[in-house]
């Protein structure tokens, strides 16, 4: 969907101020299909190309041009019951609006101006998670981000107060607090998974899960580097029974000095009485021979007086260890750090470090960070100067090297270059470095490569640029690397999730899935089990969605397949729900729908379905709504102010009427009713899906309470025809009209969505050079998904900036 863009000119004049057009030109190319409801004197719906060729419209022309350009290109005008252009002529009214009135060049695309990015929540928390380790939790940290265009990536929303900037230096004091060792280097640490251990000889069954029913040992038998004083802890979990059985148990730690000596070094209590879970802790002494301990693991009788309900008498706790720490040796020099050693590259500093070498291990450290936490390069001053407080903060009393780079750290991530996405243009002697057939425009200079990385990796991964795209960066050599590095990121199965999750949680709502109030009850008509729309069910529903568009990205599926797609993915919870056999499991998986299904596509899906009703009952305004925005591109304008609501029409003769019904009667007002002949067919043609996205063919009414006579069930039909003319008999064939018949109208809909994401900001009629040059090449394509992506990608307004545009870098000082 393009945005509207109001430009402050004459109304018969061009986008660029050069006089545009009069009425004769107007009606020789329109007159016979427009002009008997929008010309000669005629206006209907308040338009007329009277007025727009004798500037009655004023600062308002554009965006009128701009919704007759929408129109005729979506074939929403002329109506389906008019004379109708050929297909040639229709795209020749298109060209010349874009040639003539937009004034636009192919051959010179603006890249439009991008307003300076700060991250978002979703941004700042992948982005932290990819620097530390740390999984830190913006949604608790920071107010919600305010969005445009449906997205919560546009620069010019995303603002910062002086509220969110302590907010954020807060974050920076949390995330380096958990992240770097303020203690200092701590001995050596080996981890055992529970794999290493054997169940009750050395030379036993692999460590395993266990009752309470008899005593196990479980055997740790491992060589360790050095001889010396150790401390071990083995973490353990009680797992199992839903009811309290009264069972526990001694857990006893014990280090087998050689094949007669065994001592007990440690011992604690597991069960229903004491702790379910817990670190054993012991100190041994190790020689030259390895290290042999052992856990204990002995039930205790069980407690008479524990209340255990006769369903529960076979019921039984059970017993594992999840892993063993081995620590040292304690007593000797060598040291390491046990968390932050993502950050502090080269380890601990030696015991006699001197200023100059500590200064020089903290330049290494804060370089690279710097380097990823900005996204490029830091310059040598701002460099110098973090090395100095770094230095100055360390020498202090009770500091010491890490306290300094804390510090350090500390000012990177409160820093402008962290917080915003700081783009520059690509230096005069790296144009050379740009391939051949690359697009290039005149009014934009290309970003540099630091620039292009990042804005890679926030659109695909939803994260900051990894190792890899920035070492690319650095040698000026990512532009020859692009395809390459796009399949490689589209590989990245963890981060994709990420990026998908992302954008698709914004663009069809699955955001909103867990989220979305609804009271089940009512929905059913207190005829159904509300525990089966479980929480789990819920999220099933967001992943479905999710999981088919990330499928379709990683098999370079045809994105119609988004609307007719014969599979999908369920797990047993949800696929119960939609009354799907033969899927067990709660893992979700590619399952073949059967030929008679109910099910195709994302029109069927529970999240949308979900997503689009009102708490207690289906809405088809606002499916019908959101198929026209989300999917095809062509939304309705707003209702216009006191429009009763459906309910209200519930009275007298309508009162037993169906949504069909009621939505026919509301159309009945002029003003309803060029909206409503939008929405209506698309949304009443998913009526047979109730509010919780299950299959009905009744629409059910409320049964009678407290003197209310019951209301009647209705049968439900879904038959429509579009504004446009194609006919339809049910959902499952609509979603075929979808993906054939307005296959391009769903092509250019998710180009603008995917833009919009990608860009940070709305588009206007001046990006319309690059959406048709995408959809172009996903026709001649088959609309494979990875040619959406790589197109909007290698675009101009993708690849470059306006040439105003100069962003200097922000000092860290």
């Amino acid at each position: 969907m393009f945005l509207a863009f109001i430009v402050g000119a004459p109304a018969i004049e061009s986008a660029n101020g050069e006089q545009l057009t009069d009425i004769e030109t107007l009606r020789h190319r329109f007159e016979d299909s427009c002009f008997g409801c929008h010309g000669d004197g005629a206006d209907e719906g308040g338009f007329s190309f009277d007025a727009l060729a004798d500037g009655s419209y004023g600062d308002d022309t554009m965006k009128r041009w701009e919704a007759v350009w929408k129109n005729i290109r979506a074939e929403t005008m002329p109506p389906a019951d008019e004379f109708q252009p050929e297909p040639d002529e229709r795209r020749e009214w298109v060209d010349w609006i874009q040639k003539e009135v937009f004034r636009l060049d192919t051959n010179n695309i603006d890249p439009g101006k991008v307003v300076l990015r700060r991250l978002n929540r979703s941004e700042y928390r992948e982005t932290i998670q990819q620097l530390t380790g740390v999984n830190f939790d913006g949604n608790e940290a920071f107010p919600a981000d305010d969005t445009g265009y449906g997205f919560d990536t546009i620069g010019e929303v995303l603002h910062i107060s002086p509220v969110v900037l302590e907010k954020y230096l807060l974050a920076a004091e949390s995330i380096i607090h958990d992240t770097i060792p303020l203690e200092g280097a701590t001995p050596p640490e080996q981890r055992f998974w529970s794999d290493h251990l054997h169940l009750d000889s050395p030379e036993g069954e692999q460590s395993k899960t266990v009752k309470f029913d008899q005593s196990r040992d479980f055997h740790l038998v491992e060589t360790l580097k050095k001889p010396g004083d150790y401390e071990i802890a083995v973490r353990w979990e009680v797992n199992g029974a839903w009811t309290n059985t009264g069972e526990n148990a001694d857990l006893i730690l014990l280090h087998h000095v050689d094949k007669e000596n065994t001592v007990e070094i440690g011992k604690a209590k597991a069960g229903f009485f004491f702790e379910t879970k817990g670190d054993l802790r012991g100190k041994v002494t190790v020689t030259d021979k390895p290290l042999h301990v052992s856990i204990r693991f002995k039930p205790l009788p069980r407690d008479a007086d524990a209340k255990t309900l006769p369903e529960a008498e076979d019921a039984s706790y059970s017993f594992r260890i999840s892993n063993a720490n081995v620590v040292g040796p304690l007593n000797a020099d060598e040291r390491e750090y046990r968390k932050g050693s993502k950050i502090l590259v080269g380890g601990p500093p030696p015991i006699d470090a001197d200023e100059e070498v500590l200064d020089q291990m903290s330049r290494v450290v804060l370089e690279r960070f710097a380097l990823r936490a900005f996204r490029r390069p830091i310059d040598d001053r701002s460099l110098d100067r973090l090395v100095a407080i770094a230095r100055e903060t360390r020498t202090a009393p009770d500091s010491g090297y890490e306290h300094g780079l804390a510090a350090s750290l500390k000012l990177i991530l409160a820093s402008p270059r962290f917080l915003f996405r700081i783009e520059n243009s690509i230096s005069p002697n790296q144009l050379t470095s740009i391939p051949p057939n690359t697009p290039v425009s005149a009014l934009g200079d290309p970003i540099d490569d630091y620039a292009l990385a990042t804005r890679m990796s926030y659109f695909l991964w939803g994260g900051p640029p990894d190792d890899e795209l920035l070492r690319l960066a650095g040698e000026g050599k990512l532009r020859q690397e692009l395809d390459a590095q796009i399949k490689r990121m589209i590989g990245d199965e963890w981060r994709m999730r990420t990026g998908v999750s992302n954008f698709v949680g914004q663009w069809l709502k699955t955001r909103d899935v867990t989220s979305v109030s609804i009271d089940v009850r009512r929905v059913l008509a207190y005829r159904g089990d509300e525990k089966d729309f479980s929480w789990q069910v819920r999220d099933s529903m967001k992943q479905e969605t999710e999981t088919l568009f990330r499928y379709l990205i990683e098999e370079n599926r045809p994105i119609e397949e988004l609307l007719n797609a014969n599979y999908s993915f369920l797990n047993e919870p949800l696929a119960k729900f939609y009354g799907i056999d033969g899927v067990k499991g709660d893992q979700m998986r590619k399952v073949d729908l059967p030929a008679d299904s109910h099910r195709k596509g994302i029109l069927t899906h529970g999240s949308m379905l979900l997503v689009t009703s009102n708490p207690t009952r289906t809405s088809p305004v606002k499916r019908g709504l959101f198929i026209l925005e989300n999917l095809l591109g062509t939304p309705a304008p707003p209702a216009p102010p006191n429009v009763p609501a459906l309910e209200d029409s519930k009275s007298g003769d309508m009162k037993n009427a169906s949504l069909r019904e009621i939505l026919e009667f509301h159309r009945r007002e002029p003003m309803c009713a060029s909206c409503h002949r939008r929405m209506d067919p698309l949304g009443l043609a998913l009526e047979n899906y109730n509010a919780i996205g299950q299959y009905r063919e009744m629409e059910l009414g409320l049964p009678g309470r407290r003197g209310r006579e019951a209301e009647p069930d209705k049968e439900i039909d879904p038959t429509g025809v579009l504004m446009t003319g194609e006919k339809f008999s049910s959902v499952v064939e609509l979603a075929d009209v979808l993906a054939n018949d307005r296959r391009e109208d769903f092509y250019r809909c998710l180009t603008e969505k995917m833009l919009v994401f990608a860009l940070g900001r709305g588009l206007t009629f001046g990006d319309a050079t690059t959406v048709d040059q995408i959809v172009a090449k996903l026709k001649a394509d088959d609309g494979q998904m990875q040619t959406l992506i790589e197109s909007i990608i290698r675009s101009v307004p993708f690849t470059h900036q306006p040439k105003s545009d100069s962003v200097a870098l922000i000092s860290a000082d």
